[in-house]
């Protein structure tokens, strides 16, 4: 008998010690949700931009899907946007494009990525959907401007709207 009950215990502490391999919270980020931000000027674009504006939600089941409006732009401008690593009061605002897999290329289909055009008045919008699921290191989203308005505004960065998402 006392061979049994040794053999129960070890197998009770193997199943215990194989169930806790790999379910640390830290270790598996949360995956979809719903956000929402308010999308402000970076600094350094508030004089050129003096009214920008935007907003965005997201949303991340089976996919994500983004709906971005903004105002206060330049006119008939193609901009793009991204899902962002960190908070927008980071340096850069933003920090880097939020990868579904973060040993992965920067680029479709591994980021979230919009294109739109604004109108003669400076408005847009965008719904955009892609197959990654958003997890818990999206943090922000960040409105880039075209290289040749960087260019011509004599800008160091073309970051010129970012809100933080909140749940």
């Amino acid at each position: 008998m006392p061979a049994t009950r040794l053999a129960a215990a070890a197998a009770v502490l193997l199943a215990g010690a194989l169930a806790a391999c790999g379910t640390d919270a830290q270790d598996s980020p949360d995956l979809g949700g719903s956000w929402q931000a308010s999308l402000d000027l970076v600094p350094e674009w508030k004089s050129v931009y003096p009214g920008g504006t935007g907003t965005v939600k997201v949303t991340s089941a089976d996919g994500t899907s983004v709906q971005l409006t903004v105002a206060g732009l330049g006119e008939e401008t193609e901009y793009m946007a991204h899902i962002h690593d960190a908070e927008c009061d980071e340096t850069p605002p933003g920090g880097g494009h939020w990868l579904a897999d973060p040993s992965g290329e920067d680029a479709v289909p591994n980021i979230v990525e919009l294109h739109f055009t604004t109108s003669t008045s400076g408005t847009g919008s965008q719904t955009e959907s892609a197959d990654v699921m958003l997890d818990d290191r999206a943090e922000s989203v960040v409105v880039h401007a075209p290289d040749d308005v960087v260019a011509a505004e004599g800008r160091a960065d073309n970051r010129i709207l970012c809100g933080d998402l909140d749940d």
